[in-house]
């Protein structure tokens, strides 16, 4: 009897036990799953989520969208001496209390060494703007990096708090191959996790720093699970197991509304859903075309439809809640018969009565380009493939995993595809000048682009980013659709979430579970 009791004890102790971990493990629930966890190699959005948890940036935006210092110990001024008068030179002073992951102290070398790997041309980094104009980094102590650059540049505190912010640590890179190094899936971060285990295709398992110069994280543990697609992360959510689901789509913002237990979050961003064009492919190449393009496309069907009424169509490349929108821009209404003019004009003609235009022996044919496991996505490109067919082009889909997108657009092998991309309050438009993924080449708008960082006054540089809006809304150089709010569902039982323009986990040392 006295056996049985201890056993039962002991039984119990270990169930307490269990809930007691299961409390201290947040899951957050990821409809896409990285290609790697190394910075700068990836534009993947949810990849750099995860970074968020590893690694550090020199600063990063509050809730009210102000500058705030993470690994520097203060935001350059020119009142405290950080920024020159000239603007041209930035002192950042160095938090002197931070390690890596490993042990090895975070210093203003690690600091030189990312700007270093950012702008080596050997590497396939997609985004090097802001960072490539950089002249110098000069590190005169351990703790001070000055930065230098020929002219004027605004944009360099932003893009030190954005995306393509996150510090490398010299020491355990350098010399290494990073496109194939070990690091790409064990990263060594100054951030408030590290990675314990990946589960390719399933789950990112990661601990926290207990040395952590923010503060030692109250939850031990985070998971970043891949469900597998929108239905998957439903499915999750119905039987508790996440307490955050990233980047979800309107559709499953109305099931989050009818959900118990679960609220929803919008992420403060300055994004967009699009369509991306190759100006150099052989077929899109002539503005008639991508007119038509333009011209065939019902943008308010489907935002009505499928964005669930949320959104209001798009014509600028920034949308309406960025300071540099440009309301006036052409807006190419819905018009099919005007398409089919252009088409006509261009000599693609529908000889054979078949439906499908052609012009030397060529069919007029396109391909659009989708991540595969979003139905919301794929419900706009097969909207807007019968749109497009019902004009005379003859349009396939080729769907694609979310870790291959990014390269596959560098590389330029594609001709239109579907996604979303976002700029920062300060924009540094790195898809136009840095990767180019539109392969754009009027010299003429890019040029005021390469203006932007150098002009001081704000008027004046929001004068040239709306006269950039005006030709590439000209040119036809890309097809914007709408505005992509970022949603995400919250468990009413994890507290302290905030989410800002440096992300949806920027703060996860601060989370707490109840």
């Amino acid at each position: 009897m006295i056996r049985r009791l201890v056993s039962l004890v002991i039984a119990s102790l270990v169930l307490l036990s269990g809930v007691t971990l299961a409390q201290e493990r947040a899951t957050v629930l990821s409809p896409q799953e990285p290609r790697t966890l190394l910075p700068h190699l990836d534009l993947l959005t949810l990849a750099h989520e995860v970074e968020n948890l590893v690694f550090d940036c020199l600063y990063a935006v509050d809730a009210e969208g102000g500058y705030i210092p993470r690994l520097a110990g203060e935001v350059p001024t020119l009142e405290n001496g950080g920024i020159s008068e000239d603007g041209r030179t930035y002192t950042i002073r160095l938090r002197d209390d931070v390690s890596w992951q490993d042990g090895e102290p975070f210093t203003s070398d690690d600091v030189r060494f990312t700007w270093q790997v950012i702008t080596d041309p050997d590497l396939p980094i997609p985004a090097r703007t802001v960072w490539e104009d950089i002249q110098s980094i000069e590190t005169p102590d351990p703790h001070t990096a000055v930065v230098s650059f020929a002219e004027p540049n605004v944009g360099f505190i932003g893009t030190a708090a954005s995306d393509s912010c996150f510090i490398l640590p010299g020491h355990a890179l350098e010399g290494e191959d990073l496109v194939n190094s070990q690091l790409n899936r064990r990263p060594v971060g100054t951030g408030p996790y590290s990675l314990e285990e990946w589960a390719s295709g399933s789950f990112i398992r990661l601990a926290k720093n207990p040395d952590y110069w923010g503060g030692e994280p109250a939850i031990d543990e985070i998971v970043v699970s891949f469900p597998g697609g929108s239905q998957a992360v439903r499915t999750s959510l119905q039987r508790g197991e996440g307490e955050v689901a990233l980047h979800l789509t309107s559709a499953d913002a109305r099931f989050i509304d009818r959900l118990a237990g679960y609220e929803l979050a919008q992420a403060p961003d300055h994004a967009w859903w699009q369509f991306w064009v190759n100006n150099q492919d052989p077929v899109l190449q002539e503005r008639d075309v991508r007119a038509a393009l333009a011209y065939a496309l019902d943008k308010q069907t489907i935002a009505d439809t499928v964005m669930g009424g949320l959104v209001q169509p798009q014509a600028a490349m920034l949308p309406a809640g960025h300071w540099a929108h440009n309301p006036d821009v052409p807006t190419y209404e819905f018009d099919p018969e005007r398409a089919r003019e252009l088409l006509e004009q261009a000599g693609w003609v529908d000889t054979d009565g078949n439906g499908v235009r052609e012009r030397d022996g060529e069919a007029l044919r396109l391909e659009i380009l989708n991540i595969a496991g979003e139905a919301e996505r794929r419900q706009v490109v097969q909207i807007a493939q019968d749109q497009w067919r019902n004009v005379g082009f003859d349009v396939s889909i080729r769907e694609i995993d979310a870790a291959s997108f990014p390269p596959t657009m560098s590389e330029g092998e594609y001709q239109l595809a579907y996604g979303w991309f976002g700029e920062n309050q300060e924009p540094v438009f790195n898809l136009w000048l840095g990767t180019n993924w539109q392969n754009y080449a009027n010299e003429e708008a890019l040029a005021l682009l390469r203006e932007v960082p150098a002009t001081v006054d704000s008027e004046a540089r929001g004068e040239l980013v709306r006269r950039f809006q005006q030709m590439v809304a000209d040119d036809v150089a890309m097809l914007p659709l709408a505005p992509r709010p970022i949603l995400n569902a919250v468990s009413e039982r994890l507290q302290g979430y905030g989410p800002t323009l440096s992300g949806s986990l920027w703060n996860a040392e601060e989370w707490t579970l109840r």
